[in-house]
């Protein structure tokens, strides 16, 4: 079954995305949780305030190839989105939902395009903080009948996802990476 695709720019944001926009809000601080974890120095006030400086190593670090390609990746999206994030400020608006980021030890690269599955039919599978059947802590476990939001580059046969347990509800939400083995997982209905 083929999944489908919606853009972020048909989800009722404007042509020009406001910094106040989830949308661009969340690449920022997925691009800066990257630079942060490789030692960058932040020198705005927003990046001293959403990241820790106290091991930082200065504003010439390396990152591994996969984060350089994310990075541009992640770049192009905001560009794409029109980004503008107010780095004078002393925060996002919706920080707190990026919070679940910070437990992933491979953060996920986010995309133009989102999809979703509903009514997950397959096996139980763990939700990791990497893509890897050894990562720990466990996130979460994904079951039949969970809704699944997709949003992110996949790595070998691992997607980053977000699971809603009791469907599109207000129950508890798991974020992180599920090996579906390449495939499709299988579900009752794709939307995107």
């Amino acid at each position: 079954m083929k999944r489908l695709f919606l853009s972020l720019a048909m989800l009722s944001i404007p042509a020009s995305a406001s910094a106040a926009d989830i949308f661009c809000e969340y690449p920022w601080f997925v691009r800066n949780l990257i630079f942060d974890r490789a030692g960058y120095c932040f020198s705005s006030p927003l990046g001293q305030a959403l990241f820790d400086n106290s091991d930082c190593t200065g504003a010439d670090i390396t990152l591994s190839e996969r984060n350089i390609v994310g990075v541009a990746h992640i770049r192009e999206l905001e560009g794409w989105e029109q980004c503008q994030i107010d780095t004078n400020a002393e925060r996002l608006e919706h920080q707190d939902a990026f919070q679940h980021l910070r437990r992933m030890t491979v953060l996920p690269i986010p995309v133009e395009h989102e999809s979703g599955c509903s009514g997950y039919l397959g096996p139980d599978r763990l939700i990791m903080p990497a893509p890897s059947p050894l990562a720990s802590p466990v996130q979460g476990v994904l079951t039949q009948g969970a809704d699944i939001m997709f949003g992110h580059l996949a790595e070998g046969n691992w997607d980053f996802v977000t699971v809603y347990p009791e469907g599109w509800s207000d129950g508890p939400v798991f974020h992180g990476w599920v090996d579906f083995g390449g495939t499709y997982p299988s579900c009752a209905h794709y939307a995107g």
